[in-house]
This record gives C-alpha cells, structure tokens and sequence, in this order.
C-alpha cells in the first residue's frame, strides 16, 4: 500500500516537500534532454539548407505563427548567430534563456528543499499567452517586417 506522507521522527511529512540528494536532478534531466535534442538536430540537418515542412497555419493562410522559424532561431543560436537567431524567431530566442534560468532556480530550490510550484499562476499564463498572441499578431503586420521569420528554403 503507498502513502503520501511516511513517519519521520513520528511526524507526518509529505513526501513532497522532503529534500533529498537527488530531487533536483529531473530540471537538470529535462534540460540537458532539451539540450541534447537541439544538439542532435544541430548535426542531422541544417534548416537552411534543408527545405522542411512548412507549418499549417503558413500553407493554408500565408501567416506566420509564433512558432515559424523557431527550428532556425535554435538552429543560429547553437551555431553561435545570435543576429541571425533574432531575425528567425525572437521570441523563441529569448524564451530560451529564460527558460534555462527557470530551470536552474526549480533546480536549487530543489536543492534547497524550498517548496517549487511547477504550474504558474493563472496571471503568468495569461501575460504569457498576451505576449504570444501579441507576437503573432504583430509578425504578420507589414511595420513590424523585423519580426517576420527570415525566408524559407525553396519559397
């Protein structure tokens, strides 16, 4: 039978908030995964040069979604492009070294034994889901053309 909280010097403590040696090991796991990934695409093939599939929203609208040019912006930045990264996908670019540091904190306060929250408020999802929409919005007006994705291969 499991349990939720187990006997530790006759207190109930949820296993939660028990810190242990290795519980900050699964946002070091998912980030050196994530890295890897990108590593491994980063040899396989070059977004480049390499005509790859179009997303769905572009081939059936002709807009660009938040996501178009995301695969060259990671591509530029581990090849050390940060120019070139920004003009991909800047938003991409940016999220990626925040999310980088969002791991490193849930990974000392794991450390530390500090309670971590993993889903974010109610307003973060939103701020983040405005910034989103917003950037999607504004890649596809003709006064932000910066913000488009650089052209593809083939198009």
């Amino acid at each position: 039978m499991t349990s939720t909280a187990r006997e530790d010097h006759g207190a109930a403590v949820a296993l939660g908030s028990v810190p242990g040696p290795r519980r900050f090991l699964l946002p070091v796991a998912i980030g050196a995964s994530g890295l890897a990934v990108a590593l491994l695409v980063q040899l396989v093939f070059d977004p480049f040069r390499t005509d790859i599939p179009l997303c769905i929203l572009h081939r059936l609208t002709g807009l660009d979604c938040p996501g178009c040019g995301a695969i060259r912006s990671v591509h530029a930045l581990l090849a050390g492009d940060l120019l070139l990264a920004l003009r991909s996908n800047a938003l991409v670019t940016i999220a990626i070294p925040l999310t980088a540091i969002g791991l490193v904190v849930w990974a000392v306060r794991l450390r530390r034994g500090l309670r971590t929250d993993l889903m974010p408020s109610r307003t973060v999802l939103l701020v983040l889901v405005g910034i989103v929409v917003l950037y999607a919005v504004l890649r596809n007006l003709p006064m932000f053309w910066f913000l488009a994705p650089i052209s593809y291969v083939g198009a």
